[in-house]
């Protein structure tokens, strides 16, 4: 039986496949990943069954040199060392590189983009059969738009119920949190980036704050401030731990949008300007602010002085106007499925 493949890169790609995945039965997909943060463990902690390949281990990662020589060329040798068109009938990723594979081979495959600016961008959509994007205002020759951003594969009411025991674990009151993500720049994603941009104004912050901090890189955990909570990943529900916060805060792009779409009033930190966050900017639920004016941004929404949509209602809107990105995916699979029988 051949199999479909599921090429994952990052912890976001593999919360827009969940469900994708576990609509197969273990047999029926491979999962392929690469080391990187807490993405091998939070698969095999949330893939119990399935097949797992882990292709590359960014420990190699000491900056962009390494990360192309030690990374990224020997995984897409191992990658076409491994798919064979015997073995996968289809190849889903929301990356490039077993696209290429995928097209060197003739194997069907799909990917699912939000960074289009990015330089692989052009190479992706030379490897892929079909290039998705969300619904931009820019168009882009030979890319196809779903009505949606990719994050909400996963947290749409369809998939996503908050489960507010989870606050028990942390002594949290709902809404009366702030929940903090602090991203390693040591990804290509992030090289430009100043490091540590939480921690560099984190001393601002008064001590009355109940804050809880997603720290991607651990190396200096002690100079948070010492009332802060730091998760320690794999985290159970922590998508409900955002839901029930006050305000989402990310030098990351992908935590901002997630806060977002939850409808926790949400403010990204970083340098990078994306088409994504714009959607979400414009319903101003997101706020990109420059790190100097994080504290007194976060006083303004505490005092009501900055006010965002109600998070019911906003959640509710999104459902009602957006595509189900799984069950895209899955009509996809089963096209090549049903045509494959011809």
């Amino acid at each position: 039986m051949k199999k479909v493949l599921i090429d994952i890169y990052h912890l976001p790609q593999f919360n827009f496949f969940k469900h994708t995945i576990l609509s197969f039965a273990p047999e029926e997909v491979d999962v392929y990943c690469v080391n990187r943060g807490k993405l091998l463990p939070v698969i095999q902690h949330e893939l119990p069954g399935y097949h797992i390949q882990c292709l590359g281990d960014y420990k190699h990662n000491k900056g962009m040199a390494s990360m192309i020589t030690k990374i990224i060329i020997p995984r897409i040798a191992a990658l076409f060392n491994r798919i064979t068109r015997k073995k996968y009938k289809f190849i889903l990723t929301a990356n490039y590189q077993a696209n290429f594979i995928g097209r060197l081979k003739r194997i069907p495959n799909i990917a699912f983009n939000d960074d289009p600016r990015r330089f692989v961008f052009s190479f992706l959509k030379f490897s892929a059969d079909e290039v998705y994007i969300p619904p931009f205002s820019a168009d882009f020759d030979g890319v196809k738009k779903f009505n949606a951003l990719k994050e909400w594969a996963y947290l749409s009411p369809k998939y996503f119920k908050p489960k507010k025991d989870c606050l028990r674990e942390y002594d949290l009151e709902a809404k009366k949190y702030i929940f903090i993500r602090e991203v390693s720049t040591k990804t290509s994603n992030y090289l430009s980036q100043d490091k540590d941009i939480v921690l560099s104004v984190s001393k601002d912050f008064p001590t009355d704050w109940k804050v809880i901090l997603s720290l991607e890189n651990k190396e200096n955990t002690d100079q948070y401030p010492s009332n802060w909570i730091i998760l320690k990943e794999p985290v159970s529900d922590i998508h409900s731990l955002m839901y029930y916060s006050q305000i989402v805060i990310s030098s990351g792009d992908s935590m901002a949008r997630e806060g977002s779409m939850l409808g926790v009033p949400s403010i990204y930190v970083g340098n990078r300007d994306m088409p994504a966050n714009d959607i979400l900017l414009k319903r101003n639920m997101l706020l990109k602010i420059e790190p100097d004016n994080l504290v007194h941004t976060i006083k303004n929404i505490k005092s009501q002085q900055i006010q965002f949509p109600g998070q019911t209602d906003f959640v509710q809107q999104l459902y009602h106007e957006w595509d189900d990105v799984t069950a895209l995916i899955l009509d996809k699979v089963k096209e090549i499925k049903d045509y494959s029988k011809k």
